[in-house]
């Protein structure tokens, strides 16, 4: 009877094994992909042209840990006296997301706004931390391709179809400025 019982659970023991290492397969290996996102981040930040690095790294004084890395794609001395947003300023942008491999995530090319098909509107307080950012450190003109790591977007949370621990690689246009907000003293 004994021998019998123990046949019975280690019968079990292998069935619920087996079975939870079928359940595994399927599901996504995250491990892996926050490898290749934080890969992905320390390529683009090594990445130099003539020894200059081709990303600056914008730390925000405030989340010292949400880092992004930004290459101006416009020549900033012909925007260096326009303004820049504030955190609650009313900002107009055109954009487009991929992810690491340069599938597009969306854009507002194929939004429908209120200003018309390519423009978002926001304000820069209302998005992640990389986005934010990044929006306050540039001038109305400005293009820059963004490289947000997952500490400055989503983290480890699955947002829609982006999975946890994804790097987000942005093209931002900073079109106006219509409500420049100044902060209170």
């Amino acid at each position: 009877m004994i021998l019998k019982l123990s046949r019975t659970a280690l019968t079990a023991v292998v069935a619920v094994m087996s079975l939870s290492s079928c359940l595994k397969d399927d599901e996504p290996d995250y491990n892996t992909w926050q490898q290749l996102n934080t890969q992905f981040v320390a390529d683009k930040e090594a990445l130099t042209e003539n020894g200059v690095p081709v990303f600056t790294k914008l730390i925000p004084s405030w989340s010292p840990a949400a880092f992004t890395l930004v290459k101006w794609e416009n020549d900033r001395s012909l925007t260096a006296n326009n303004l820049k947003p504030m955190d609650n300023s009313l900002v107009r942008v055109q954009y487009a997301l991929d992810d690491i491999y340069g599938n597009r995530i969306s854009d507002s090319y194929s939004a429908t706004a209120s200003y018309g098909d390519s423009i978002y509107e926001t304000r820069p307080l209302n998005n992640i931390i990389g986005f934010w950012h990044t929006l306050t450190e540039m001038r109305v003109g400005d293009e820059v391709t963004c490289i947000i790591p997952a500490t400055a977007g989503y983290g480890n949370v699955q947002n829609g179809s982006i999975p946890p621990y994804s790097t987000l690689v942005y093209r931002i246009k900073l079109i106006s400025i219509p409500r420049y907000e100044v902060p209170s003293k």
